[in-house]
């Protein structure tokens, strides 16, 4: 079982609580975008809103650090790197491994947000009519906070956890013993964990749209394009690199894209 593992795995608590936290906080950060978008939603509420406020941050904050910890035991015993956790003495724990490679996860952050923009524009004629009249006018301000979502919260449940799980799974099936991966496990964690992500995007796309065979393929395949993307980097460079192309794709969707 995976909570046997490694010596270099037995620290996992601080950098599972630090990722929590900064989960929770994008959580929070997210927080103006979506009441814009759907305010209706938050006018419902049955809680005064710093009070709603407080308990979405404290269970982000304990279901992202529980997430982290299991996801951190599970990578370890099938190679995925977690620098976070693998950084060693005396060294800054997010982005000491390869730091210098972190351009490169900016700039495909960026080419993938552009080629989303560029597919979503492509398929914008298949879509069915909206629902209501127009689409909320977000300011920038809150646009860009949402990236901060993307770039922690989501790859910490998506990568870090889901797809850890889905590689460890995978290889388990596949009757692999060894502290490295099989590929084929890889590619099933990958896929898997690209195609969840995608459909975790449905509920927002059914606020804007009727959710028609088409919406529902064109929101999953889109969203999975990234979430290849991003699992192939916490594949060969680190998690750290998974997060920064997702928040910078994120960025050039919610910033150029106006959405």
């Amino acid at each position: 079982m995976f909570m046997s593992a490694a010596p270099e795995i037995r620290g996992v608590g601080r950098p599972a609580v630090l990722l929590g936290a900064a989960g929770a906080l994008a959580s929070m950060a997210v927080m103006p975008y979506a009441m814009t978008l759907s305010p209706g939603l938050f006018a419902r509420m049955p809680l005064p809103l710093p009070l709603f406020l407080i308990v979405q941050c404290l269970q982000a904050f304990v279901l992202l650090t529980l997430l982290s910890w299991v996801g951190f035991r599970l990578a370890d015993t099938v190679g995925l790197k977690v620098p976070t956790l693998h950084a060693g003495p005396g060294r800054t724990a997010l982005l000491s491994p390869a730091r210098r490679s972190l351009g490169m996860a900016v700039v495909t952050g960026g080419q993938v947000g552009l080629a989303l923009l560029v597919l979503g524009k492509v398929s914008e004629p298949l879509m069915p009519a909206m629902i209501g009249s127009v689409v909320p006018d977000i300011e920038l301000w809150k646009r860009l906070l949402a990236s901060f979502y993307g770039g922690i919260a989501e790859e910490l449940m998506c990568r870090l956890f889901l797809m850890s799980l889905l590689v460890w799974l995978a290889n388990r099936f596949l009757a692999r013993t060894g502290a490295i991966a099989d590929a084929r496990a890889i590619w099933t964690g990958i896929i898997g964990a690209a195609l969840v992500f995608g459909a975790l995007h449905l509920p927002a796309a059914g606020a804007l749209f009727p959710l028609t065979p088409m919406v529902v393929a064109r929101i999953i395949a889109m969203n999975a394009v990234g979430g290849v993307v991003f699992g192939w980097l916490y594949w060969r460079r680190g998690l750290e690199h998974a997060m920064v192309a997702h928040f910078f794709a994120d960025i050039v969707l919610h910033g150029t894209g106006g959405s």
